[in-house]
């Protein structure tokens, strides 16, 4: 039996901030998303966890997290809740109204 090497994948910034818009604009579950861009472990089991990192995340530091290296964000540990941009929050909003 050949053994398989673990494959790490890396998410781009981009990749990330797209999912994560994603789910907070069209209010999908963490396991939508997952679904929906193929995240999967090795087992084959759904990886729900890591859309919800990112959310976290973007909300604690918002997009700049993203495009940076670990040593950059472990110099600067700010920890302040992102806001939405207003039309994020303005859909957001009219979505509650009605």
């Amino acid at each position: 039996m050949k053994d398989k090497k673990k494959k790490n994948r890396l998410w781009s910034g981009d990749f990330k901030l797209k999912v994560v818009l994603d789910i907070i604009e069209n209010e999908l579950s963490y396991s939508q998303a997952a679904r929906k861009y193929d995240m999967y472990l090795t087992s084959w089991s759904l990886n729900d966890t890591l859309p919800a990192r990112w959310v976290y995340q973007y909300r604690l530091y918002g997009k700049e997290r993203f495009f940076q290296t670990p040593k950059d964000y472990r110099k600067n540990p700010v920890r302040q809740f992102h806001k939405p941009s207003k039309e994020v929050e303005q859909s957001l909003n009219s979505k509650l109204n009605t």
